[in-house]
């Protein structure tokens, strides 16, 4: 099989790739995705939060960039849904991260991101069952919400195929050559050249750089969420909240669940690494012990009248810095190879962005809008990393 563009990943990321190409006319491509689907691997297990609070300022906009496209869905991809809905975000902080989250504010005036400080009368406004005793400073910003991660990407995928894309599932690349005339993939499926190739594999990138001599340094490392049932008060859309004193995440979902996930920088920086084969899929009696613990403290009424359903591990691709790798390798010898990888969390939220990214940096050999040079792959080497304002897992 022959083709212009192979694109290596059927998650968020490489689906928003493909139809982002197809956009620009680019149809000559293959999506390949190792699962039974599109989106079976990490992206489905996704809490798919969509926001713009992040203190690294060109990830901010990226987030914005993102954020109004899951608005506009619909209208960007007709007949089709993302499940965007919108619920708002209340960033809770304590003395410690305060003066960081009032760079963040500033910075995200002059972004254009919608973000302000209020007081806890305020937050308990917007969210009467939540408990503020622990924050020293309280933000709202309402352009926040969360979607639904496999129809998304099954969303890009579709219309990539329609507009002349071919998406193959149940497909693994085992390995990537570099041949005269571009690059030849052994999958699971047989052979593929590709003259140009972008990997988008998150955590099951490291053997495929390294059938291709390069070092990419991801760490792939695990997440636990818990899920509640919330009482008949707690029911129907709500803020999510960010609570940075106890380095937790709480996404209401639906009419009636609560998603629960933590912020600690811990399991990134000192968490032991995972085969993403092989890794705990379930939730500890410790890791339920502790985020239960925290929802008690942060909904008072989960205490009493909540109930934990279930919950589940995810695994993140994650950096040094966490923040994504974006580049084309032609300084590693490799002309023609792209990839967005080591995404630390924030691949789902940026996915819109990321496929606009990359369909340009392919099809122009560069992204004109702004620079983003600053997430190439040899910074790693130079020393030159993207640093967050915070102290937290994912919040870059």
């Amino acid at each position: 099989m022959r083709t212009e563009v192979a694109i290596v990943g059927g998650g968020s990321t490489g689906s928003s790739i493909a139809y982002q190409l197809a956009k620009r006319g680019v149809t000559d491509t293959v999506l390949l995705e190792r699962g039974p689907g599109i989106a079976s691997g990490q992206t489905s297990r996704s809490t798919a939060l969509v926001r713009t609070h992040y203190s690294v300022p060109i990830v901010a906009k990226m987030a914005l960039l993102s954020y109004r496209f899951f608005k506009d869905f619909e209208k960007e991809l007709p007949g089709r849904t993302a499940g965007y809905v919108e619920t708002g975000l209340l960033v809770g902080v304590d003395k410690k991260s305060e003066d960081a989250l009032r760079e963040s504010v500033k910075m995200f005036e002059r972004t254009g991101i919608v973000s302000k400080f209020i007081s806890k009368d305020e937050a308990r406004s917007l969210e009467p069952l939540l408990d503020t005793s622990s924050f020293s400073s309280v933000v709202h910003e309402p352009q926040m919400g969360y979607a639904e991660p496999t129809t998304t990407a099954a969303a890009f995928a579709s219309a990539a195929g329609e507009m002349g894309a071919k998406v193959m599932t149940n497909t693994g690349v085992t390995r990537i050559t570099r041949v005269k005339d571009g690059y030849s993939l052994a999958t699971t499926n047989g052979e593929i050249s590709a003259s140009k190739v972008v990997i988008a594999t998150g955590v099951w990138s490291g053997p495929i750089f390294q059938s291709l001599g390069v070092s990419v340094p991801i760490k792939v490392v695990r997440h636990p969420v818990t899920i509640y049932r919330r009482p008949e008060e707690f029911r129907g859309v709500r803020p999510c909240v960010f609570d940075f004193s106890q380095s937790a995440y709480y996404k209401p979902e639906g009419v009636s669940l609560l998603f629960v996930g933590s912020l600690e920088a811990e399991l990134d920086e000192a968490g032991p690494p995972v085969d993403p084969d092989g890794y705990n899929t379930d939730v500890t009696f410790d890791e339920v012990e502790r985020l239960t613990t925290w929802t008690a403290k942060t909904y008072p009424i989960m205490a009493s009248e909540g109930k934990y359903e279930r919950g589940y591990g995810g695994i993140y691709d994650d950096t040094p810095d966490q923040q994504p790798v974006i580049d084309e390798l032609s300084a590693y010898g490799l002309p023609g190879l792209y990839c967005l990888v080591g995404l630390s969390g924030h691949g789902f939220k940026l996915s819109p962005e990321f496929g606009r990214i990359m369909a340009s940096m392919v099809t122009d050999g560069r992204f004109p809008d702004y620079d983003v040079s600053v997430f190439g792959l040899k910074r790693f080497e130079s020393g030159m990393l993207m640093k967050s304002r915070y102290n937290l897992s994912t919040v870059g």
